[in-house]
């Protein structure tokens, strides 16, 4: 009974102690929470590319700035969800000191842009950046929707910049 209560406790500590590392970025890294508004644009996309998602991005700790997402590619709809499809492209941040943070952006989801309806969710992967972002990694956990004409995409998750 005894070596029970001793597995228990030992567990418990572990669980405990698990959880509350994964609570708080790592010394290296910031937690990152901010707001995306974007809009289908044909102007300010980058070279070669004829339409893309452009906007502005808000969030704590000094996280703003303008965005420009490129569409790489879309899949199939899966059989079960013929509602819903698989996007995925670049979203690259651009500070307001000039610093550009770059991830991989994947998603699933239903959005409508002509009724307004649906959502959207998926992450971003961070694969780089300039200026104070260069090296960067991380992700962001991704919610989107479309308002009238714009998504709102709310994104939460951690950048960790190489140690110095």
């Amino acid at each position: 009974m005894r070596s029970l209560r001793v597995i228990a406790f030992a567990v418990a500590s572990v669980v405990t102690v698990a959880g509350s590392s994964f609570a708080y970025a790592r010394p290296h890294c910031q937690q990152v929470e901010a707001t995306i508004i974007d809009r289908v644009v044909d102007v300010g996309c980058p070279t070669g590319v004829p339409v893309c998602v452009a906007g502005t991005f808000r969030g704590k700790h000094g996280f703003n700035g303008t965005d420009v997402f490129v569409l790489g590619s879309r899949g199939v709809p899966p059989a079960t969800a013929p509602a819903y499809r698989p996007v995925s492209g670049t979203i690259t941040l651009t500070f307001d000191d000039g610093s550009t943070l770059t991830a991989l952006e994947t998603s699933i989801g239903n959005v409508d842009t002509t009724t307004g309806e649906g959502h959207a969710g998926g992450t971003q992967e961070f694969t780089g950046g300039t200026g104070r972002y260069a090296g960067a990694t991380g992700y962001a956990y991704l919610s989107q929707h479309w308002e009238t004409d714009h998504f709102v995409t709310h994104i939460e998750g951690e950048v960790c910049r190489p140690k110095s």
